[in-house]
């Protein structure tokens, strides 16, 4: 058992960070239930504040951050925003509830903002699918948690002005209409999406190993689809008549 000395009691961000890691890290919750409060304090600040914790009231607490995090919007959660993802990872052997354990212990978590009305942060979608695909390679579960990470930020744009969340997500370009994105994905991972088209594919996209599929935030609403490689040449970042007339082209259908 450790010992510790007399000190000062923590201060506002030494309590908060204390606090967060006894939410977020069950074994040291345990091993606070086992061994008390001086098995776990780091200093008699943390001493003071671990001996008056309630341990069945910090379980509690803890089951209910995991839901808040797990359902961050009004009647949604991560399990319905990447139903796809989260299949494929089912399939590989993870659980929901060992994907969300990650997802607390990892430095995406943090960049989530958890608390309203604090610093700017992350949505919980965009801090979750950072997680689910750091070191993933190309392939299926990549383009799905990105294409399911895309719908939910474009239905936010779409819905919520101003945005209460950063987005960090690249290639987000503003138009008249809002926001637009085009992102490249296998046509292998796009057919298991059973998607609909925002700009009709054309023959240069029948049979192709790698599709252009565009996103666009519109007055009727979210707009998404695979789309031409001339359509997809309106997000070029040099100016050229080809950008302009496929610009053109979206503004007069009410996307750009």
């Amino acid at each position: 058992m450790t010992t510790v000395e007399p000190g000062a009691s923590l201060d506002g961000e030494q309590l908060t960070d204390l606090l967060m890691r006894l939410l977020l890290d069950a074994d040291l919750r345990a091993r606070l239930a086992d061994g008390g409060a001086e098995a776990v304090a780091a200093d008699a600040g943390e001493l003071e504040c671990l001996a008056s914790v309630d341990l069945d009231e910090l379980d509690t607490t803890a089951r209910r951050l995991r839901s808040q995090v797990w359902r961050p919007g009004s009647g949604g959660s991560l399990a319905t925003t990447f139903p796809r993802g989260l299949r494929l990872l089912r399939d590989a052997g993870a659980t929901e509830s060992d994907l969300l354990t990650g997802f607390l212990g990892s430095p995406h978590f943090a960049r989530y903002r958890l608390i309203p009305y604090t610093a700017p942060g992350l949505s919980a979608e965009e801090a979750f699918a950072s997680y689910l695909l750091d070191g993933v390679g190309a392939g299926g579960l990549r383009d799905t948690v990105t294409h399911e990470l895309m719908i939910a930020l474009f239905t936010s744009l779409t819905c919520e002005q101003p945005l209460s969340f950063v987005i960090e997500a690249e290639g987000i370009v503003p138009t008249d209409r809002g926001h637009a994105a085009v992102r490249a994905y296998a046509a292998a991972s796009v057919a298991t999406w059973g998607a609909t088209a925002g700009g009709r594919p054309s023959g240069e996209t029948q049979g192709a190993d790698e599709v252009h599929y565009a996103y666009f935030t519109a007055s009727a609403g979210l707009a998404h689809g695979v789309v031409s490689g001339r359509v997809a040449a309106a997000f070029e970042a040099e100016p050229s008549d080809r950008r302009e007339t496929a610009r053109r082209a979206l503004a007069g259908r009410g996307l750009w």
